[in-house]
Protein backbone atom coordinates (compact mmCIF):
# COMPACT_ATOMS: atom_id res chain seq x y z
CA UNK A 1 0.00 0.00 0.00
CA UNK A 2 1.82 3.32 -0.83
CA UNK A 3 2.30 6.10 1.57
CA UNK A 4 0.23 9.63 0.95
CA UNK A 5 2.93 12.19 0.20
CA UNK A 6 3.06 14.78 3.16
CA UNK A 7 3.93 15.05 7.00
CA UNK A 8 2.88 11.23 7.57
CA UNK A 9 5.48 10.09 4.93
CA UNK A 10 8.63 11.45 6.11
CA UNK A 11 11.55 9.50 5.22
CA UNK A 12 15.10 9.63 6.99
CA UNK A 13 17.48 12.98 7.09
CA UNK A 14 19.05 11.30 3.90
CA UNK A 15 15.75 10.50 2.05
CA UNK A 16 13.90 8.43 0.88
CA UNK A 17 11.09 7.29 -1.62
CA UNK A 18 7.42 8.22 -0.94
CA UNK A 19 4.39 7.55 -3.36
CA UNK A 20 6.57 7.51 -6.79
CA UNK A 21 8.64 10.50 -5.79
CA UNK A 22 11.79 11.08 -3.81
CA UNK A 23 12.72 13.26 -1.07
CA UNK A 24 16.21 15.39 -1.38
CA UNK A 25 17.46 17.27 1.62
CA UNK A 26 18.65 20.17 0.09
CA UNK A 27 20.18 22.53 3.41
CA UNK A 28 20.34 22.23 6.87
CA UNK A 29 20.45 24.93 8.92
CA UNK A 30 21.53 24.70 12.69
CA UNK A 31 22.17 28.37 14.46
CA UNK A 32 25.30 28.58 16.48
CA UNK A 33 23.62 31.54 18.96
CA UNK A 34 19.56 33.20 18.65
CA UNK A 35 17.79 34.39 15.32
CA UNK A 36 14.93 35.98 14.72
CA UNK A 37 13.84 33.92 11.61
CA UNK A 38 15.69 31.73 9.53
CA UNK A 39 15.55 31.85 5.48
CA UNK A 40 16.12 29.60 2.58
CA UNK A 41 16.25 31.46 -0.51
CA UNK A 42 17.12 31.06 -4.53
CA UNK A 43 14.11 28.53 -3.92
CA UNK A 44 13.67 29.54 -7.55
CA UNK A 45 16.47 27.23 -8.94
CA UNK A 46 14.84 24.09 -7.68
CA UNK A 47 11.79 24.53 -9.96
CA UNK A 48 12.77 22.11 -12.71
CA UNK A 49 13.78 19.72 -9.81
CA UNK A 50 11.24 19.42 -7.16
CA UNK A 51 7.72 19.24 -7.61
CA UNK A 52 7.17 20.29 -3.78
CA UNK A 53 9.61 21.32 -0.82
CA UNK A 54 9.62 20.07 2.81
CA UNK A 55 10.84 21.74 5.86
CA UNK A 56 11.94 19.82 8.92
CA UNK A 57 12.71 21.79 12.05
CA UNK A 58 13.58 21.50 15.65
CA UNK A 59 12.65 24.31 17.52
CA UNK A 60 12.60 26.33 21.12
CA UNK A 61 12.75 29.95 21.77
CA UNK A 62 14.18 32.12 24.12
CA UNK A 63 11.42 33.49 25.06
CA UNK A 64 10.52 33.14 29.07
CA UNK A 65 7.24 31.53 29.06
CA UNK A 66 5.52 28.18 30.07
CA UNK A 67 3.93 27.13 26.78
CA UNK A 68 3.93 27.38 23.25
CA UNK A 69 4.42 30.12 20.70
CA UNK A 70 3.39 29.94 16.82
CA UNK A 71 6.14 28.89 13.87
CA UNK A 72 5.20 31.38 10.98
CA UNK A 73 6.08 30.95 7.33
CA UNK A 74 6.32 33.47 5.08
CA UNK A 75 7.09 33.41 0.76
CA UNK A 76 9.14 35.78 -0.92
CA UNK A 77 9.42 38.30 1.74
CA UNK A 78 5.74 39.04 1.69
CA UNK A 79 4.82 40.66 4.90
CA UNK A 80 1.23 41.36 3.59
CA UNK A 81 -2.06 40.13 4.80
CA UNK A 82 -2.21 37.65 2.45
CA UNK A 83 -2.23 34.20 4.40
CA UNK A 84 -4.21 31.91 6.29
CA UNK A 85 -4.63 28.96 8.25
CA UNK A 86 -6.65 26.26 10.36
CA UNK A 87 -5.25 24.37 12.92
CA UNK A 88 -6.47 21.21 14.79
CA UNK A 89 -4.88 20.30 18.18
CA UNK A 90 -5.17 18.00 21.29
CA UNK A 91 -2.97 17.83 24.44
CA UNK A 92 -4.13 14.25 25.33
CA UNK A 93 -7.60 15.09 26.63
CA UNK A 94 -9.24 18.29 25.37
CA UNK A 95 -8.99 18.96 21.64
CA UNK A 96 -9.50 22.43 19.62
CA UNK A 97 -9.67 24.01 16.59
CA UNK A 98 -9.48 27.30 15.08
CA UNK A 99 -8.94 29.58 12.17
CA UNK A 100 -6.49 32.78 11.29
CA UNK A 101 -7.67 34.66 8.34
CA UNK A 102 -5.77 37.53 6.28
CA UNK A 103 -2.56 37.40 8.82
CA UNK A 104 1.27 38.65 7.93
CA UNK A 105 1.95 35.57 7.95
CA UNK A 106 1.01 31.60 7.58
CA UNK A 107 0.96 30.29 11.39
CA UNK A 108 2.58 26.33 9.51
CA UNK A 109 3.39 25.20 13.87
CA UNK A 110 3.74 25.85 17.93
CA UNK A 111 7.14 25.36 19.06
CA UNK A 112 8.98 25.45 22.80
CA UNK A 113 9.22 28.60 25.01
CA UNK A 114 12.19 28.87 27.27
CA UNK A 115 10.51 28.32 30.15
CA UNK A 116 9.24 24.51 29.42
CA UNK A 117 10.94 21.89 30.00
CA UNK A 118 14.69 22.06 30.06
CA UNK A 119 16.00 20.75 26.56
CA UNK A 120 12.86 20.29 25.24
CA UNK A 121 12.71 21.35 21.40
CA UNK A 122 9.32 21.01 19.66
CA UNK A 123 9.41 19.07 16.24
CA UNK A 124 7.22 20.42 13.12
CA UNK A 125 6.71 19.13 9.71
CA UNK A 126 5.89 21.39 6.85
CA UNK A 127 5.14 20.78 3.55
CA UNK A 128 4.52 23.96 0.96
CA UNK A 129 2.64 22.04 -2.13
CA UNK A 130 3.03 22.97 -5.59
CA UNK A 131 5.47 26.13 -4.91
CA UNK A 132 6.62 26.81 -8.45
CA UNK A 133 3.44 26.47 -9.97
CA UNK A 134 2.21 30.03 -11.39
CA UNK A 135 -1.38 28.94 -11.31
CA UNK A 136 -2.37 28.44 -8.01
CA UNK A 137 -2.53 30.13 -5.14
CA UNK A 138 0.35 28.33 -2.54
CA UNK A 139 -0.78 25.54 0.30
CA UNK A 140 0.65 24.48 3.53
CA UNK A 141 0.26 21.93 5.41
CA UNK A 142 1.77 20.82 8.62
CA UNK A 143 2.48 18.45 11.67
CA UNK A 144 3.98 19.28 15.22
CA UNK A 145 4.08 18.25 18.49
CA UNK A 146 6.07 18.38 21.51
CA UNK A 147 6.47 16.54 24.89
CA UNK A 148 7.42 18.83 27.65
CA UNK A 149 5.57 20.64 30.51
CA UNK A 150 2.41 21.32 28.55
CA UNK A 151 2.40 18.29 25.77
CA UNK A 152 0.63 19.35 22.66
CA UNK A 153 -0.30 17.69 18.60
CA UNK A 154 -1.70 19.87 15.88
CA UNK A 155 -2.28 19.49 12.72
CA UNK A 156 -1.96 22.82 10.35
CA UNK A 157 -2.84 23.87 7.02
CA UNK A 158 -2.65 27.48 5.34
CA UNK A 159 -2.66 29.13 2.08
CA UNK A 160 -0.59 32.49 0.58
CA UNK A 161 -2.48 34.09 -1.69
CA UNK A 162 -0.32 34.38 -4.10
CA UNK A 163 0.23 32.48 -7.94
CA UNK A 164 3.87 33.78 -7.91
CA UNK A 165 6.72 31.15 -7.94
CA UNK A 166 8.32 31.14 -4.57
CA UNK A 167 12.15 32.51 -4.52
CA UNK A 168 12.75 32.60 -0.66
CA UNK A 169 10.64 30.89 2.69
CA UNK A 170 11.34 32.41 5.85
CA UNK A 171 10.78 30.48 9.09
CA UNK A 172 9.93 32.87 12.44
CA UNK A 173 8.94 32.26 15.90
CA UNK A 174 5.95 34.39 17.13
CA UNK A 175 8.04 36.31 19.46
CA UNK A 176 11.13 36.49 20.37
CA UNK A 177 14.20 34.23 18.86
CA UNK A 178 15.07 30.59 18.30
CA UNK A 179 17.84 29.71 20.24
CA UNK A 180 21.37 27.81 19.36
CA UNK A 181 20.54 24.33 18.51
CA UNK A 182 17.38 24.98 16.92
CA UNK A 183 17.74 23.25 13.60
CA UNK A 184 16.25 23.46 10.02
CA UNK A 185 16.41 21.26 7.02
CA UNK A 186 14.98 21.97 3.62
CA UNK A 187 14.01 19.00 1.54
CA UNK A 188 12.48 18.89 -2.08
CA UNK A 189 10.27 16.24 -3.16
CA UNK A 190 10.79 15.19 -6.84
CA UNK A 191 7.39 14.64 -8.60
CA UNK A 192 6.39 11.17 -10.39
Amino acid sequence: MPIPLGVLAVAGAGGGVIAGGTYDLIETTVLAGTAASVTFSNLGIYANTYQHLQVRMLGRTDEAANSFTGVYSRLNSDSGANYTAHFLQGNGSTVTSGRDTENTWALTGLTARNSMTANAFSATIIDLLDPFETTKNKTFRAFTGTAASANRSTLLSGLWLSTASVTSWTILPAGNNYIAGSRFSLYGLRGS
